[in-house]
């Protein structure tokens, strides 16, 4: 077991090396991972530790639309921190409920419900549920190399593709909530929504 001693900061190399060596890497091929180290992030940036400044068209997966370092967003996780860090998902918080609120607010037509979760992987799990619960269904169709659609329990759920057509087809895109209602001229079909 190696131990390592906290020092001012590691290099790039050591980072992708230490992060390789212990760390495993989703969508690919473990031996051919080649990571970017990041250090730092600010506005439309992110940095690695030597300075190499990239653009994050990205924002983090999606994560920070807002930019890097925004004084407003780092004083509101400040603020809430200091007042409740974490809550689990079955607890009611004021946030939660003015979110849900401004989402029914400006979502179009009749969504008025949503559903909050901590991950895709658990948006995914649920959302499947909810489609089997409305269609009677038991079968679910995951398009390979979907967004959290493709990982091997989603992937078992349709059986093996040789064996034909599953009888739903169905693939969540999800990152905060998902909206899926049951369409009034069929109620074997699904129709999915997402804000």
């Amino acid at each position: 077991m190696t131990t390592i001693a906290e020092t001012a900061s590691m290099t790039g190399p050591e980072i992708v090396s230490l992060s390789r060596k212990h760390t495993l890497y989703e969508w690919s091929a473990q031996s051919k991972v080649d990571p970017i180290p990041v250090a730092s992030a600010k506005g439309i940036y992110f940095y690695t530790p030597e300075g190499k400044r990239f653009i994050d068209f990205n924002s983090q997966l999606m994560s920070v639309n807002i930019g890097h370092g925004d004084p407003r967003v780092i004083q509101a996780i400040s603020d809430q921190a200091a007042t409740l860090a974490y809550a689990n998902p079955f607890m009611a918080t004021e946030p939660r409920a003015r979110l849900g609120a401004k989402l029914a607010e400006i979502c179009p037509g009749d969504i008025d419900t949503f559903f909050f979760t901590n991950g895709g992987a658990e948006a995914n799990e649920n959302a499947i549920k909810l489609a089997r619960f409305f269609t009677g269904r038991h079968k679910i169709i995951a398009r390979y190399r979907s967004y959290h659609g493709a990982t091997a329990g989603a992937m078992s759920l349709t059986g093996d593709p040789a064996d034909g057509p599953s009888s739903l087809a169905f693939q969540a895109w999800c990152t905060c909530l998902i909206r899926i209602t049951a369409s009034s001229a069929d109620g074997n079909r699904l129709r999915v929504r997402s804000p």
